[in-house]
This record gives C-alpha cells, structure tokens and sequence, in this order.
C-alpha cells in the first residue's frame, strides 16, 4: 500500500464526497429533484449544510467518509498511474449513485449519464499517455458489452431491472474493461454474488421478505469496486 497515495485519496475524498453532498440530496426523491430544504424550504445551496436553518444535508459526514475510503482505497491501488483519474472520478460518483439508490431505489441520469464522456475523456488522456490505445479500445467495448447485457437482462426481467441499472451498467463497463475482460466478467458476477448474500442473510434475520425489492445499484457497485482493487 502506497501511504502517500493513500492519504491523498483519503483527503480527495473526503472533499469530493462534501462537493457532492448537495447534490446527493437533491436528487434523494422518487421523482425529479428536491429544490429545497425539507426542513425549512430555503433552496438548496451547493454547500453541505442548509444556509437557512444550518442543518446537514443527509447524515452529517457519511457520505465524506464513504467517499475518503473508496479513493484511499483506489488512488492506493493505482498509485501515480494515468488512469487513476478516471478510477477517482468514477469512485466519487459511484458513492454518490449509491448514496441515491439507497435512499430512493433509483439512480439518477443526472449521475450516471456523466459517467460515459468523463470516462471516455480520461481514460484517452490515459491511453495517450501510456501509448495503448487497444486498451481504450477494449474499454469502450466493455461499456457496450456490459450495458447491452444489462440491457437485455432488463428487457427478460420485465421491470424488474431498472433504466438507472443499465446505464449504469455502461459506464462500470468502460472502467473495468479498460483492466481487461477477466475483471469485467469478474465485476459483473460479483454485483449478483453480493446482491445474493446480503438478501439471504436480510431475510434469514426477517429484516425483508420476498416482496421486498433491494437497490440493486450499491451491489453493482460494490462488485465492481472489489473486482477493481483486486485486479492484476
């Protein structure tokens, strides 16, 4: 683990996940985007707390936090590499996605769509600098391979799979395409795998039932983030 490294994700993300906190809380309803205050309906600012009733924006200093350990982790794992901008960049909107999908179970275009030019463009900065254009090439291939899975699962599921879901799906597939098609594949499987577990233990501790729907999002995610630090 490279410490320097580590420590300059931790305090980027920690920035990024307070950067990203009124947002967050925007867009944490069913439909559309929060424009004020639940608490005393002055507008939304883009700081962290409320300037009219100084209250936070979600629960104080979680969604900093998450996000200081995802880029610790990430910046530690590509430490100095040219594509770890773009891991970064994917790792703070991802916490922000899953932040959004748990509280409302839905995943925002506002978020993910974002994902596909912020990716393409670092990842090229990337592949220019390394030399390695196949392997933007193999990215972009990803994401089509991964959303057009995605795609095709929502279609069968009838509803079951969200459009937040597929779109999603895209842009976690040009990041870990980019490290090959074994952490593709690998990053798919491990978004069901978690998704499975947690279930059977939420519903063995008959905290859910099986009507109960679970965001799928944070498991895509997670399953991604472990097939990334865990990539050669």
């Amino acid at each position: 683990m490279n410490l320097t490294w580590t420590v300059a994700g931790a305090v980027l993300g920690f920035a990024a996940g307070m950067g990203l906190r009124a947002t967050v809380y925007r867009l944490s309803v069913a439909v559309g985007e929060r424009a004020a205050c639940a608490g005393c309906g002055v507008p939304i600012s883009g700081r962290a707390r409320c300037t009219g009733c100084r209250s936070w924006y979600g629960a104080p200093l979680v969604l900093e936090l998450v996000t200081a350990a995802v880029l610790a982790l990430l910046l530690s794992r590509f430490a100095g590499l040219p594509d770890a901008a773009a891991f970064a960049f994917i790792g703070a909107v991802g916490v922000a996605l899953a932040a959004v999908d748990i509280a409302v179970q839905r995943l925002p275009d506002r978020l993910t769509l974002p994902l596909y030019p912020g990716l393409v463009a670092l990842f090229g900065l990337a592949a220019l600098i390394n030399g390695q254009p196949a392997q933007l090439l193999r990215a972009l291939l990803g994401g089509v391979a991964l959303g057009g899975g995605y795609l095709v699962l929502g279609l069968l599921s009838r509803g079951q799979l969200g459009g937040g879901d597929i779109k999603l799906a895209g842009g976690l597939g040009i990041a870990l395409g980019w490290l090959g098609w074994s952490t593709l594949l690998t990053g798919a499987a491990l978004g069901f795998v978690l998704m499975g577990v947690v279930s059977v233990v939420l519903l063995a501790a008959r905290r859910v039932t099986l009507q109960h729907a679970l965001s799928f999002g944070p498991f895509m995610l997670g399953g991604a983030l472990v097939a990334v630090l865990t990539s050669a």
